[in-house]
């Protein structure tokens, strides 16, 4: 025992369970309390029976030396809570330049396994400032993921693992797989390992048993999980792709046969599937369906499946050969009236293309028709018919196109259709009526008594109107870009479907996107004023009112009726706008006005003072 603390326990100063604790705590270590995080300790003040730690937040603090002993605990130099405390810049550097050492650091320092809260509690706000930990961590995350030696939770659940120095990197591959609980998570497992697969050097052994133990999870799940387990075969074929001189198994379940066994959830699969996916299933479809049936099969999907799935069946059947197909398919489509807007879509972006035979002015007219038709449906076809819609208004050379050739009456059809139509806003009907009318001035009639009454100005404070202008700015500068990365964020996290963080912000973005709208159309009707000169005659705009109640009960109200923006209720300040202020504007003294109050009773008051507002 230290000589020093031999002294203090034989004159009875502390205990000696006291002392062998403090051995462990000598001046120089670095340690560890429970609340005041890490500290080193600085010295046995032997005189005052006091440890002195310099902790993170309490330099020079002072602590008892039997609590000390009890509640420190002693931590090595190379621990990451010892090099926060005195190497705390290197830290803040290394989260920048080096995140995953980083994380290896503080896991190997509590026993290589943390839940992301703990991890979160011991680096934000000392390593990571607060506002920035949130996208330093979904990048990291990226990166961890990418090292095999680093076992990343799907929910903040389950913990942050490290694993061991000597580490088979294939056999952490193929554990990632089998711990995955969902089928979706087996898919994303299988795409790491096929990124990763030189890790499986000289191992083809262990690689096809995880081809047969994919095959088996598939089989069972495809009538559960219908459109992961396609993905789960669609990687499984991806991945024996990369095998040398492997033969499957005849029992082995192939895309062909999960398509030719439930045809019916086909439209399903290919609005989920990736592109790539998308496209090695289209290749599936002769050895489903035969030679002689297939192409009728895929065009049969045209009228269920969204724009993107069009566009891919046209092009397989095009590098098939059968283009003339597909064009007889759509323009019987057009003539019956049956075409979906997604299928409209495709024949306009494919003008020039594919679809170059079938488009003329008359299409103009099934466009129209098909957004109107949409408008009035539900919510799900509304959500289809926008990629129409916003293909019509983003497309600067679709409308001129689509008229090019069509005689007046086609032209001035479908240019009323357009003006009225509900499926765009007033700024975008104005925006595709200048295409119009650009090419053809002679329709310019159809707006005539169509124009709207100016809208009228807005009279404001001055103050107000500055105050108005720097939210303004806030929004547009701080708050909306902060919500796209917000939306960033929140899409990294995947399956958009059930992501709520990414549905919250895209419902947030709405919100700013409207608010973004209101306030740019007021600032532009804003008409600033100090209300000097403000008529008496009568309530108007800078004026103050006195109204007495008439049955002579209550107290006299007394309001300055200020701008629209312009509202402290407990100054009696309101603005002309609200309520009560477009009650009284106009009225002389001697005018009664009725008031309801927030119970609903009624009060009659009568003017009976107007003098100008002094600021």
């Amino acid at each position: 025992m230290h000589p020093d603390l031999e002294k203090l326990v034989s004159r009875g100063k502390i205990e000696t369970a006291t002392a062998e604790e403090l051995e462990l705590l000598p001046p120089g270590t670095f340690c560890r309390h429970k609340s005041w995080g890490a500290g080193k300790v600085v010295e046995w003040d032997r005189l005052n029976l006091k440890v002195i730690v310099d902790f993170e937040d309490k330099p020079g603090h002072s602590l008892g030396m039997k609590f000390a002993g009890m509640s420190l605990t002693p931590i090595t130099d190379e621990s990451f809570l010892a090099k926060r405390h005195s190497e705390l810049e290197e830290m803040q550097d290394l989260a920048k330049a080096d995140p995953t050492a980083l994380v290896k650091l503080v896991l190997s320092s509590h026993n290589s396994r943390l839940y992301l809260d703990q991890l979160e509690e011991l680096l934000k706000g000392h390593v990571i400032p607060e506002g920035k930990y949130k996208s330093w961590w979904e990048s990291t995350k990226k990166k961890l993921r990418d090292d095999m030696q680093f076992v990343v939770p799907a929910k903040r659940t389950e913990p942050l693992e490290l694993r061991e120095e000597n580490f088979d990197p294939s056999e952490g591959l193929i554990e990632d797989f089998r711990q995955a609980r969902d089928l979706k998570a087996k898919v994303k497992a299988i795409e790491v390992i096929i990124k990763d697969i030189s890790a499986f050097k000289d191992q083809q052994g262990k690689l096809e048993d995880l081809v047969t133990e994919i095959s088996d999870i598939a089989k069972k799940g495809v009538k559960i999980q219908y459109v992961p387990a396609v993905e789960l075969i669609l990687i499984r074929e991806e991945l024996q792709s990369k095998l040398k001189d492997y033969t499957p198994s005849d029992e082995q379940i192939t895309t062909a046969q999960i398509l030719a066994t439930n045809e019916a959830a086909i439209p399903g699969l290919f609005s989920e599937l990736s592109l790539t996916r998308l496209r090695q299933v289209l290749k599936s479809f002769p050895d489903a369906f035969g030679d002689e049936e297939y192409v009728d099969k895929m065009l049969g999907l045209i009228s269920e499946t969204n724009l993107r799935s069009i566009a891919e069946i046209a092009n397989y059947l095009n590098g098939a050969g059968e283009k003339d197909a597909v064009i007889e398919h759509m323009k019987d489509g057009l003539q019956q009236r049956s075409l979906s807007s997604d299928a409209l879509a495709w024949i306009c972006r494919e003008r020039k293309g594919l679809a170059e035979s079938i488009f003329d002015p008359v299409l103009s007219l099934s466009v129209m028709s098909s957004l109107e038709s949409d408008q009035l449906n539900d919510e799900g076809a509304v959500r289809s018919a926008n990629r129409l819609r916003d293909l019509v208004g983003d497309d600067q050379a679709l409308i001129p196109d689509l008229i090019e050739g069509a005689n007046i009456n086609t032209i001035r059809n479908f240019a009323s259709r357009l003006v009225t139509s509900a499926s765009f806003d007033e700024l975008t009907r104005k925006s595709l009526m200048a295409r119009v009318i650009k090419l053809h001035p002679e329709i310019q009639d159809l707006l005539s008594g169509r124009t709207e009454a100016k809208e009228e100005s807005l009279i404001v404070s001055e103050k107000s109107l500055e105050e108005k202008k720097a939210a303004f700015d806030k929004l547009v500068k701080e708050e909306i870009p902060q919500n796209r990365e917000d939306i960033k964020i929140a899409r990294s996290y995947g399956d958009l479907r059930e992501n709520f963080e990414y549905k919250s912000a895209k419902d947030y973005q709405r919100v700013l996107m409207k608010r973004q709208d209101d306030w740019e159309r007021d600032l532009k009707l804003a008409q600033p004023t100090d209300f000097s000169n403000a008529d008496t005659d009568a309530v108007s705009i800078g004026t103050v009112v006195d109204l007495e109640p008439v049955d002579g009960e209550g107290e006299t109200l007394t309001y300055s009726v200020l701008g629209a923006w312009d509202s402290d209720p407990d100054k009696g300040i309101i603005a002309y706008l609200s309520e009560r202020g477009s009650q009284i504007l106009e009225k002389k003294i001697g005018d009664e006005v009725k008031f309801h109050s927030a119970e609903g009773a009624e009060k009659t008051y009568r003017v009976s003072a107007i003098k100008a507002y002094q600021s």
